[in-house]
């Protein structure tokens, strides 16, 4: 009977044994997928805020342009692509900056 207690103490740290490993797995998990992924959004969300007009950027299909309006309370911008083209995109169509240019063309 003695032997039969015993046992019963074993298998609650069994309980723990199993759950530890998953916790550790999510933690591992945060910390290097969440977090980083986290920052870079933050990132992004900085440059779009950044955004001014004569910036050359990129857009997520690829093309290229300048801007050349800021409109913040519909969150888009208006891109020169080539001569008198111009398109409207919502800010978070830009992939990336290619430059700062200040000098309105």
């Amino acid at each position: 009977m003695g032997g039969g207690g015993g046992e019963g103490g074993d298998g609650g740290g069994g309980i723990l044994g199993l759950i530890l490993p998953f916790v550790i797995v999510i933690a591992i998990f945060y910390f290097l997928i969440i977090m980083p992924q986290r920052k870079k959004e933050k990132q992004k969300q900085a440059m779009l805020n950044a955004v001014t007009k004569g910036d050359r950027v990129v857009t997520i299909g690829g093309l290229k342009g300048t801007i050349v309006g800021v409109d913040d309370r519909e969150d888009s911008v208006t891109i020169r692509v080539s001569g008198d083209v111009k398109l409207e995109f919502l800010k978070s169509s830009i992939a990336q900056v290619i430059s700062k240019d200040r000098s309105a063309e």
